[in-house]
């Protein structure tokens, strides 16, 4: 086998074929046994103690106050009171007294002890064997040394799986689903139902261990087990479901000087035996049934005073009054010897022995493995069994309640140094209902120590779920443990998980409940204080934090007037503990300043602010760190910009802004966030001044900085985005605008809580789109933003989106729908006369000179020219450059250059628009062209050209107006025959070359 040795390694047991790992950890002391009795009885005396009750105390007893329970006895102590192996003759023999060892005995134990590591030894080869014939495919053989394997193990642990250690367990598992995949990959073997019966055994074996108490690996053996019952082999009805057969075949083959000496279960006789494996041995010993190593159990177990677990078989149980016959020992047998009670024959004792009697057989088997699980640190698996028993009868007993109670508390700190909080808690629970059950005879450091156990885990539960985010979990479990603090009168501390509840639910945004339960804390502390002065410390500490997150709560609901009265409440107080100068009072002047801005009181909040920021000053000219958290200070600073704003000081609220930026480059430069947001304000406020070329870089970079903090869908992106698109079509860049709005549309409408008008949006792409010659992209724009408009009554936004549509209309050559618009717009403005009541009046006109009604046209100028409404001056300019353009055609020369002059000038005095000033020198130079004045032209084309190369016309919006003006300068000098300049100056006309020349390109 050495050749395997490398190969192999470990075994299967724990994961996979990883058998040898587990095996190897198995302890050769680990072998099942019970305490000594004298350790019980004084163990139950000091159990019943704590219940008032009077104990007659028996002489000479001794021993720890702990629970009893199945326990691991230790081979090395050769004082120990553990019972010694016997001979196999049924008379009965002398017994060396407490504290001596027969040379016999010796012989026995160390006969015992190597047998019993050949037996683990065989079992851990032939298992790893067996794999590697499994692996090769010669599932004879596989099969051969994997049921020798699992004979060993019975040997070793018994038949009892109840009884088993964790590891024996997991490994006879382990070992059932080998044998079931060698059956299930023979294909000589057609009958499945051997290898059905492996896996039905393995998946027993594993269940019986509650998954939270199970390691990972034997989870995934579980989980594999499942899969393999699944196959289609082994689900078909021809599949026969009964025992496994092996079974006897264990009982009758085997190391027959084994047998004879030791018998079946190994173990369990050397040292006092696991219940199964002692069951085995009664079974197939020679000795008859109801005898313990060849000792009867009458008066030579009284002489003997020695003491053995429930596991040691072949016990009458005469004070139970049932003698249980037959194979192995009876389900209640083994409970005097367990909990002490042989030696005790006070009431209590009584008590407990009737109880335990009355008890079902499957009530005292679930007690039996309860213990045996708690000894094995399976926590939740001994406190299910434990909960199983609590509608038993024997619960009537105030005895068995005292017991019960007494394991749920072992399960319980077990479980807690375990960090198993979930069942530590269920655990303390139900012993703290036990002890309140029974409150007269409790002892009260057990209802103490109950309760602040179910406290502890509690708040150790709470806190897992808060870091989890589970804060509804959280608020349940704070409010058990506020309850148990409520209950103990202790005031403070159950105001601390209060305060907590009202925070977790102000994670869900339940403020209203939260601020609720925040004046709850508040009459609690005011409860047996006269007043403030008197308050506690401790007490007073809680209470500011009650004020200040119930004045939270009120924000968030919107309640100003409320809020503000907290915060007017709260001040004083943060003023008497902390001072007028503390970071405390300053941030929660900052927030109650904000509070009276949204309230509209502009003065006040103006005064705290402005006593802050003087403050700030003397503490930044000292060189010290800011008063407040930075944070806070940045709210100061926005709630200083809104009251700019709301007064109407734009600059002011610029230079604000620009504070706050600098502030976070400098104290939170890792906050994208907030930089983001400051960015693209102060970027709006740019825009609003005209300053768009250095609001571009601004609303940029925010825009950049929020494509990487938020997904596609996010209303500050969507925020952003329209802000640089925009900015973009005002300053006529058109290809990036179109960009921009392009991915704006196609996401306004999956954005939840958008800041922006969508229909705004879609009439300012529609725009857009006219002017880049997109006419069906701009109709759809435009309809989309009437339909969108309908709903929200904005009149003035739906008339300027319907002379929009009316002009996308006639430029598309829909005639008709284009004047049916013109009309209603004419109809509904006709009283008021508004600014857009001329701006209809002018596109109608444009509108009809296109079909050739120009006389209707001209009549339609001249009434608008004639008007003496300011609201008609925005719109005369182009009427004088329409009526100018219409006389030259005309041939009218002179009365066109006359229109021209007047809109020059209001172009120039009304609005200093460089696009249509250029527009109107352009159409002079050509008139001045049909009449051969070239130098006068040529004047006015290099007076447009002068204004297009100012500072800041550098932009492809004004390089294009540039080239259009080379082109008309081309014209002119071809017109005048000096072709070589015509020629340069058409070069320079085209616009591609142009911009090259200029970097733009």
């Amino acid at each position: 086998m050495s050749k395997f040795k490398n190969k192999i390694g470990r075994g299967g047991y724990a994961s996979g074929d990883d058998a040898s790992d587990v095996i190897s950890e198995l302890s050769h002391d680990e072998t099942a046994s019970l305490t000594s009795n004298t350790s019980k009885s004084s163990a139950f005396r000091s159990r019943m103690s704590r219940f008032g009750k009077k104990k007659r105390k028996k002489e000479g007893a001794s021993g720890s106050g702990s629970t009893p329970s199945v326990g691991s006895a230790s081979k090395t102590n050769s004082k120990s009171t553990t019972p010694t192996a016997a001979s196999t003759s049924a008379r009965p023999q002398a017994v060396s007294p407490p504290g001596s060892v027969s040379s016999a005995s010796r012989r026995s134990k160390h006969s015992n002890q190597s047998e019993e590591k050949r037996l683990q030894k065989d079992a851990k080869s032939r298992f790893n064997i067996g794999l590697v014939y499994l692996k090769t495919g010669d599932y004879a053989k596989a099969q051969d040394n994997l049921e020798h394997s699992l004979y060993c193990h019975v040997q070793l642990a018994g038949h009892n799986p109840k009884m088993y250690t964790n590891q024996s367990l997991y490994q006879i598992a382990s070992v059932r689903e080998k044998l079931g995949d060698c059956y299930l990959g023979n294909t000589a073997v057609v009958d499945k139902c051997l290898a059905l019966d492996h896996f039905e055994e393995a998946k027993r074996l594993l269940d019986s261990v509650h998954p939270e108490d199970a390691p990972d690996n034997v989870k995934e053996m579980l989980e594999r087990v499942d899969d393999k019952l699944k196959l289609p082999e082994l689900c078909h009805s021809g599949v026969r479901k009964k025992p496994p057969p092996v079974t006897k075949k264990y009982e009758m083959q085997g190391n027959d000087k084994a047998k004879k000496t030791l018998g079946i279960g190994v173990a369990a006789v050397a040292v006092g035996g696991a219940a199964a494996g002692g069951a085995a041995a009664a079974a197939n010993n020679n000795a008859p049934v109801g005898a313990a190593a060849a000792t009867s159990n009458g008066k030579l177990k009284k002489s003997l005073n020695v003491k053995g677990g429930f596991e040691k078989f072949g016990h009458n149980i005469e004070k139970f009054g049932k003698e249980v016959a037959g194979v192995g020992l009876g389900l209640k047998s083994g409970f005097e010897e367990i909990l002490g009670l042989e030696d005790s024959d006070d009431e209590n004792a009584s008590g407990l022995r009737a109880s335990i009697s009355n008890m079902q057989d499957q009530e005292a088997e679930a007690l039996k493995v309860a213990i045996s699980h708690i000894q094995r640190d399976n926590h939740r698996t001994a406190l299910n069994h434990l909960l199983s028993l609590k509608e038993c009868q024997a619960m009537q007993d105030w005895a068995f309640r005292a017991l019960m109670a007494d394991y749920m508390m072992k399960v319980a700190d077990s479980a807690m140094e375990s960090s198993k909080t979930g069942v530590a808690v269920e655990s303390y629970e139900e012993a703290l209902a036990i002890f309140k059950q029974d409150e007269d005879t409790s002892e009260v450091e057990d209802v103490i120590k109950a309760r602040k156990g179910c406290i502890k885990g509690h708040k150790m539960i709470a806190i897992d779920c808060e870091g989890f985010g589970d804060f509804r979990s959280a608020i349940e479990q704070r409010k058990r443990a506020c309850e148990l603090l409520e209950s103990e009168n202790k005031v403070v501390p159950a105001c601390h998980q209060l305060i907590s509840i009202a925070y977790n639910l102000g994670k869900v945004d339940e403020y209203d409940k939260s601020s609720v339960i925040l004046s709850d804390v508040c009459r609690k502390l005011f409860k047996g204080v006269t007043s403030l002065d008197y308050m506690p410390s401790d007490r007073l500490n809680l209470l500011v934090k009650a004020y200040h997150m119930r004045a939270i709560c009120f924000t968030k609901m919107a309640k100003w007037k409320p809020a503000l009265d907290q915060y007017d409440e709260l001040l004083p107080l943060v003023a008497k503990e902390s001072g007028r100068g503390s970071l405390d009072y300053m941030s929660l002047t900052i927030r109650k300043a904000a509070i009276l801005v949204t309230l509209k009181n502009y003065a006040a909040a103006t005064e705290l602010l402005r006593n802050y920021f003087q403050m700030a000053d003397i503490n930044d000219g000292a060189g010290n760190e800011v008063i407040v958290g930075p944070d806070d200070h940045s709210l100061a600073l926005d709630t200083s910009a809104a009251i700019d704003l709301k007064l109407g000081k734009v600059d002011d609220a610029i230079t604000t802004f620009e504070k706050k930026l600098a502030f976070l480059d400098f104290h939170l430069p890792q906050d994208k966030e907030m930089k983001s947001d400051a960015m693209h304000k102060l970027g709006c406020l740019l825009s609003y001044k005209k300053n768009h070329e250095e609001a571009l870089p601004l609303l940029q970079s925010a825009l950049d900085t929020r494509k990487f903090l938020y997904d596609g869908r996010n209303k500050f992106l969507i925020e952003s985005s329209w802000a640089v698109a925009a900015t973009n079509q005002t300053l006529g860049d058109t290809d990036k605008a179109l960009a921009d709005y392009e991915i704006l549309l196609e996401k306004i409408d999956l954005v939840e809580d958008s800041p922006i008008n969508s229909v705004v949006v879609q009439n300012s792409a529609g725009k857009l789109f006219f002017e880049d010659g997109k006419i069906e992209a701009a109709v759809s724009s435009f309809t989309k933003a009437l339909e969108g408009v309908e709903s929200q009554g904005d009149n003035a936004l739906k008339k300027n989106i319907m002379l929009n549509l009316a002009n996308a209309l006639a430029a598309k050559g829909e005639i008709d729908g284009a004047f049916d618009l013109y009309e209603d717009l004419e109809r509904m403005g006709k009283r008021k006369r508004t600014q857009l009541y001329y701006f209809t009046l002018y596109n109608k006109s444009l509108l009809l000179i296109k079909v050739g009604e120009k006389e209707q046209a001209k009549d339609i100028l001249n009434d608008i020219i004639e008007t003496r409404s300011s609201k008609a001056d925005d719109t005369k300019g182009n009427v004088y450059m329409t009526l100018g353009i219409l006389s030259v055609e005309e041939k009218k020369i002179e009365s066109g250059l006359n229109y021209y002059e007047d809109a020059l000038a209001m172009f120039v005095d009304e609005r200093y628009d460089i696009s249509s000033i250029t527009q109107t020198k352009k159409l002079m130079a050509m008139a001045y062209l049909e009449t051969k004045k070239y130098d006068v032209a040529i004047t006015i084309l290099e007076d447009a050209l002068t204004e297009l190369s100012q500072p800041g016309m550098e932009r492809k919006f004004y390089q294009l107006m540039k080239a259009e003006v080379w082109n008309c300068m081309s014209k002119v000098y071809q017109r005048r025959g000096d072709h070589s300049s015509a020629k340069n100056f058409a070069k320079l006309g085209k616009p591609e070359l142009f911009m090259t020349a200029c970097g733009i390109i």
